[in-house]
């Protein structure tokens, strides 16, 4: 077991140095693979006897890690259903007035459906952050346009700061009984699907935007995360 978790130390650091090569000491969850390197190969440090006792709840923690991620893993290949009453868009961090990446490539997957489907109107979901010119919102509209989207086809709901109310004030345009695309990065898809079946939208489907090949592992990791604080959350009924 003490080489497995050196193995796994080693790799969680390498993980980190190519995340900071990459995209930046300030990418998003990215001291989570310093934190658990480094304590994956503490922990290989420890004696037979301690390790013995910890093998069932880090086993267990695994089993449960790769469940979800095989679930996560497997929504965003499920196609749109095409003729959507509404597509919605949920933010992601805007660089003063620029989409960042991932959010860019959820608009570029919303301007696509729409070419498909032009009696479709865009929700564009999303309000001010730090370091934001703008909302989410207007961003995301903005971007739109510039594609050649109509202007008129766009709505904004610009004061939402979660997925949770993303959904919820982006539903007030059609109610529950009307047909919703969400579009986001594949790795969020699960969760937003679910937070929008828990909000009683009746009829959902996902569009997953693609992602950073070098940060997907971050992102699917880091999701594991949200996905389990969501749940303890609506568990305990603050949600």
């Amino acid at each position: 077991m003490k080489i497995i978790l050196k193995t796994a130390g080693f790799f969680h650091l390498l993980y980190y140095g190519l995340i900071l090569c990459y995209a930046g000491i300030r990418t998003t969850f990215a001291g989570f693979w310093l934190a658990a390197g480094s304590g994956l190969i503490l922990m290989s440090a420890l004696p037979e006897k301690w390790l013995s006792f910890l093998k069932y709840p880090l086993g267990a923690g695994t089993a449960l890690f790769l469940i979800q991620e095989s679930r996560m893993v497997s929504g965003p290949r499920k196609k749109p259903e095409p003729g959507a009453d509404y597509v919605i868009v949920l933010g992601a961090q805007v660089k003063g007035r620029r989409p960042s990446r991932s959010l860019m490539r959820r608009i570029c997957a919303a301007a696509e459906y729409y070419r498909k489907n032009p009696e479709t109107e865009i929700i564009a979901s999303g309000g001010q952050g730090p370091g934001e010119a703008v909302t989410e919102a207007a961003c995301i509209r903005d971007t739109l346009v510039s594609m050649g989207v109509p202007k008129m086809k766009i709505l904004l709901e610009d004061q939402s700061v979660s997925t949770r109310e993303n959904l919820r004030y982006s539903m007030k345009f059609g109610g529950k009984d009307k047909s919703y695309v969400i579009v986001t990065n594949g790795f969020h898809l699960f969760r937003a699907m679910d937070t929008g079946r828990s909000l009683g939208m009746k009829h959902i489907s996902g569009l997953a935007a693609s992602s950073e090949p070098v940060l997907l592992l971050n992102y699917y990791v880091r999701e594991f995360f949200a996905w389990m604080y969501y749940n303890i959350m609506k568990w305990s009924g603050k949600i």
